[in-house]
């Protein structure tokens, strides 16, 4: 086993022991939270560093230098003609965002998922008139026997219970797919082409909103986008915990 496997299970298991014996621990650093989903699931610390950070109008990366670019000079999106109209994300995918949202995707993990979907309706802008659907990226279920959790249902459930917006299941994976992680980026848009299907019909009088838990090369969420705009989407945002960005965001 690699030194980082080690590292990453020595993690793991300190937040499963810190959600059993704390009365309740920020979702990032497990430091206690006094009124911990009452509504916190950050400390004071963590929120304050979050409140601070400077994020793109366009596609959510994080831009460390503190500069709020417009979205045609952010070096993650200008160059890309996205299929939604925005991209929310609770910060980028690095430091104790990282290891929060790995957690959440181990079978230990349940409670890190819902709690980080507590935590990223606060980062996306609310329109009282109009209640989006909240869809979920699905998930082959033969991946989700053998993960034995569904992270993007579990931060989908709870991002739809905080802002009380409708949850659908509105999109199915159709077959088993390779990892997205471990394809090379030139294979990730092959890997997902036609691998999902409509299980419902699509409203026409209100945005969907799809929740998943990273956002790394985006061919995922925009093979689904593709799918529901067949289908009659007219607006689809996109909600992601963690946005994985090129290391030169940071320069």
């Amino acid at each position: 086993m690699s030194q980082n496997s080690i590292s990453s299970t020595i993690r793991h298991v300190g937040r499963s022991v810190a959600g059993l014996l704390l009365p309740g621990c920020c979702c990032l650093c497990l430091n206690e939270v006094v009124a911990y989903r009452n509504p916190k699931v950050l400390c004071p610390k963590c929120e304050q560093e979050r409140s601070e950070a400077k994020k793109c109008v366009r596609c959510s990366a994080v831009l460390s230098h503190g500069n709020a670019l417009p979205s045609e000079d952010c070096p993650a999106c200008h160059h890309l003609k996205l299929p939604f109209e925005e991209v929310t994300s609770i910060g980028n995918y690095d430091g104790l965002l990282q290891e929060a949202v790995l957690f959440a995707k181990s079978n230990r993990g349940t409670s890190a998922a819902w709690d980080l979907g507590q935590l990223l309706t606060s980062s996306l802008e609310r329109d009282a008139d109009i209640q989006p659907w909240i869809v979920p990226v699905p998930m082959h279920w033969t991946r989700r026997i053998r993960r034995g959790t569904d992270t993007a249902a579990i931060i989908a459930s709870s991002f739809a219970r905080k802002t009380g917006w409708p949850y659908r299941k509105l999109v199915v994976c159709r077959r088993p797919l390779a990892k997205q992680s471990e394809l090379p980026i030139t294979a990730r848009k092959k890997n997902v082409r036609n691998a999902f299907n409509m299980r419902g019909l699509v409203p026409l009088d209100r945005p969907i909103v799809l929740v998943d838990d990273i956002m790394t090369t985006g061919a995922t969420l925009v093979e689904l986008a593709r799918v529901l705009r067949k289908a009659g989407a007219a607006e689809i945002r996109v909600a992601v915990a963690a946005r994985s960005t090129p290391q030169y965001l940071n320069v």
